[in-house]
C-alpha cells in the first residue's frame, strides 16, 4: 500500500470537505515558525551591537537580508529592543492561536468523517444481517467501533494536523537555513539523514523480529514440558523430559543474550554517531566564525541553529506520521471492506407478504458460514410446526443464535433453503417477517418510551385492560405500578429501575398482546432464589397452545423439561432431537451440557 494513498478513502468522504479555513490556519502556523526564527536573529543582532540597528536592514549569513524600516533604525537601542520583542511576542501569540485553530479544525474534520462512517456501519449491518446473520454483525461491529474506527479518527486527525503544516514548516526552516549558509545547512541536513538511516539500520534486525515470536513460543514449550515431565517419568523415559527442557532453556537464553547484546550496542553507536556529527557541525561553524572573512556572525549561527531545530521538529512529526500510517491504513481498509462488501439481495419491492404460519417452517440442508468461511451451521435440516414449544441447546452459542436468526431473515445460507409455508425466507418482505416473527431476550428488548408504548408498539388497538391482564399473567404488574409514574414511566435500555427479570417479562407480555405466529426467545439466566413456578415460561407455553411456534434458547432446566421438543447442536451440526428425558437417556453430550449448566455442585471440591 502506497504511503500517499493511505487513508485516501476517508479523506475523500464528503464530510472531509470545507477545509479552506483549516488550510489557512495550517499555512499560517507553518510559515510563522521561520518568521519567528528571523525575528529572534534580528534581536540577537541588536543585543550584539552597542549602537543598535542602523541602515536599511540586517544581514544574517550569506544570502539572508532582513529589511528594517527607517522609523525603527532612528530609535534608541532600548526602544528598538522593546518594539522588536513586542512584535515577536505578537507573532508568537498569532502562531499559538493558529496552531490551536488548526488542531481544532483537524479534529472536527476527522470527527465528522468518522461519525458518518458510524452511521454507514449501522446501515450496512442491517443489509449484511440478511446475508450473514445479526450475531456476526454484532461481533464485527465490536471490532469496527471499538478498535478500527477510533484508529481511523486518530489517523485522520494526525494527517490533517501534519499536512500541510509540518511540510510548510520543514520547507520554510530548511530554506531559511540555506539562505544563512548553504554549506552548513547542507552539511546539517545530510548529517541528519545519515543519522536517521543509521538508526533505522541498527534497530531493524531480522533476528530481533524472529525473537519476538520465538521467545514466547519457547516459554510455552517449556511450560508444556514441565506439565508433561511427571507423566514421562512414569513411562521411564530416562530423562527425556529433562533433556528437552534444558535444550529449550539453552535456546531461550541464547536468544535473550543475543537480543541484550544487540540492544546494548545500539545506544553507544548512536551516541558516537551523533557526537561525530555535532563535532563536524561545530568545526564547520567555527571555520565560518573565525577562519573566513565576512563569515557567520553569532546571530546568524543562532538563526541557522533554530532553523534546523524547527526542521527537525517538522521532519520528526512527518516521520512519526509515516510510521503509524500502516496501522491507520489497515484500520481504514477493514472499515471500507465491511462497508463495500455486499452480495445480491432481492430488492424489498420484489418480495412477497406473509399471512401467518399455517403449515410449518422448513430448514432443509442449510449451511451457513461467517465472513472468514468458518461454519456456523452445517447441513442442518429441521421442520418446526405451529403450536409447538421447541428448545434449542448447543455447545456453541453462536450456532444456536444463528438458527433463531435464520427465522428472522438474518443470514443467507450458502447451501439449502429456509421456507415458511413453502415460501423461501429470502423472498418474504422484511416488514412481513417483522409482523409475523417476534424476538424476546433478557433486555426485552425495550426502547426509550413509556412502558405502555413498549408494550403496544405501533398497535393502538390494544386497550389498557389487556395490558394489565398480561402484566399480571407474567407477574410484573405490581412491580411496575410502584414505579414513579406507573405504566406511564419512561424507560430506556439498561434502565437501573428495571431488573433483567422485569425487562424479560415485558418482552413476553408484548408477545402475548400481539400474539405473533412465531416467537423466538433467549432466556435470561435463572435468578439466585429458587422459583416454584415461572410465570414467563407459563405464558410462552400458553402462546404455543394458542397456535404460535415458540422457539427458546433455554437457560433454565424447567424450560427444557417443559419443551415439546429439544433440538441438540454440537457446534454447527444437529446431533439429536427429542424430549428432555429421552435425550438424557440417549445422549452423553446432552447429559454433559445439562451437568455444566444446571448442576449446582459442579464447582465444589471433594
Amino acid at each position: 500500500m502506497s504511503r500517499l494513498s493511505t487513508l485516501s478513502q476517508p479523506r475523500s468522504e464528503p464530510q472531509a470537505g470545507g477545509a479552506l479555513l483549516s488550510y489557512l490556519w495550517a499555512a499560517l502556523a507553518g510559515l510563522l515558525v521561520p518568521a519567528l526564527v528571523v525575528m529572534v536573529g534580528v534581536i540577537a543582532v541588536l543585543l550584539n551591537s552597542s549602537d543598535g540597528l542602523s541602515g536599511s536592514g540586517v544581514r544574517l549569513g550569506s544570502h539572508l537580508h532582513v529589511p528594517i524600516s527607517p522609523a525603527l533604525s532612528q530609535q534608541a537601542p532600548l526602544i528598538q529592543l522593546t518594539e522588536l520583542v513586542g512584535l515577536t511576542f505578537l507573532v508568537a501569540t498569532i502562531f499559538s492561536v493558529a496552531v490551536w485553530l488548526h488542531r481544532r479544525a483537524a479534529d472536527r474534520r476527522a470527527c465528522r468523517v468518522v461519525k458518518s462512517l458510524h452511521d454507514r456501519v449501522l446501515k450496512q449491518s442491517l443489509r449484511r444481517a440478511e446475508l450473514e446473520g445479526a450475531a456476526a454483525q454484532h461481533i464485527r461491529a465490536q471490532q469496527l467501533i471499538g478498535h478500527q474506527l477510533p484508529l481511523v479518527q486518530k489517523g485522520l486527525s494526525l494527517w490533517y494536523r501534519a499536512i500541510p503544516r509540518s511540510i510548510l514548516m520543514l520547507i520554510g526552516c530548511v530554506t531559511l537555513a540555506v539562505c544563512v549558509n548553504v554549506w552548513l545547512a547542507l552539511l546539517a541536513v545530510v548529517s541528519g539523514v545519515l543519522l536517521w538511516q543509521f538508526s533505522r539500520r541498527l534497530r531493524r534486525n531480522d533476528e530481533a523480529d524472529l525473537n519476538h515470536w520465538e521467545v514466547p513460543r519457547t516459554r510455552r514449550r517449556m511450560a508444556e514440558l514441565v506439565g508433561q515431565a511427571p507423566l514421562l517419568a512414569r513411562l521411564q523415559s530416562q530423562g527425556l523430559a529433562d533433556h528437552a527442557f534444558h535444550a529449550e532453556l539453552e535456546t531461550l537464553y541464547r536468544r535473550l543474550h543475543n537480543e541484550d547484546a544487540r540492544l546494548g550496542r545500539i545506544w553507544p553507536l548512536l551516541f558516537f554517531a551523533v557526537s561525530a556529527s555535532i563535532a563536524v557541525l561545530i568545526l564547520g561553524l567555527g571555520v565560518n566564525l573565525f577562519g573566513v572573512d565576512n563569515g557567520l556572525s553569532l546571530p546568524a549561527a543562532l538563526v541557522i541553529g533554530l532553523s534546523l531545530c524547527g526542521a527537525v521538529a517538522a521532519a520528526g512529526r512527518l516521520i512519526g506520521l509515516a510510521g503509524q500510517l500502516g496501522e491507520y491504513g489497515d484500520a481504514s481498509d477493514a472499515v471500507y471492506h465491511y462497508l463495500h462488501r455486499s452480495n445480491e439481495i432481492a430488492p424489498s419491492e420484489q418480495r412477497v407478504g406473509l399471512a401467518g404460519l399455517r403449515d410449518s417452517v422448513e430448514i432443509q440442508d442449510v449451511t451457513l458460514g461467517d465472513s472468514s468461511g468458518n461454519p456456523i451451521l452445517s447441513h442442518l435440516s429441521l421442520t418446526l410446526a405451529p403450536g409447538s414449544f421447541v428448545s434449542i441447546l448447543g455447545t456453541d452459542g453462536v450456532s444456536t443464535r444463528a438458527l433463531t436468526e435464520l427465522l428472522m431473515g438474518f443470514g443467507m445460507p450458502s447451501e439449502g433453503r429456509v421456507a415458511i409455508d413453502g415460501i423461501q425466507l429470502r423472498d418474504i418482505h422484511p416488514q412481513a417477517l417483522a409482523r409475523n416473527v417476534m424476538w424476546i431476550e433478557p433486555d426485552g428488548p425495550i426502547w426509550e418510551g413509556t412502558i405502555i408504548e413498549n408494550l403496544r408498539g405501533d398497535d393502538e388497538s390494544i386497550n389498557n385492560s389487556d395490558l394489565v391482564a398480561v402484566l399480571e399473567k407474567v407477574d410484573v404488574y405490581e412491580r411496575l405500578q410502584r414505579l414513579p409514574d406507573g405504566l406511564n414511566t419512561i424507560i430506556t435500555p439498561g434502565d437501573s429501575m428495571l431488573g433483567v427479570e422485569t425487562t424479560y417479562a415485558i418482552g413476553v407480555a408484548r408477545a402475548m398482546l400481539h400474539n405473533p405466529p412465531i416467537v423466538l426467545t433467549s432466556e435470561p439466566a435463572p435468578p439466585a432464589e429458587h422459583l416454584s413456578s415461572d410465570p414467563c415460561l407459563a405464558a410462552l407455553k400458553e402462546l404455543s397452545e394458542k397456535g404460535s411456534l415458540v422457539v427458546v434458547l433455554p437457560k433454565r432446566l424447567q424450560t427444557l423439561r417443559s419443551a415439546d421438543r429439544v433440538v441438540l447442536l454440537n457446534g454447527p451440526r444437529l446431533v439429536g432431537e427429542g424430549k428432555h428425558a429421552e435425550l438424557l437417556a440417549d445422549s452423553d453430550l446432552y447429559r454433559h451440557i445439562n451437568y455444566l449448566l444446571f448442576n449446582p455442585y459442579r464447582h465444589q471440591k471433594s
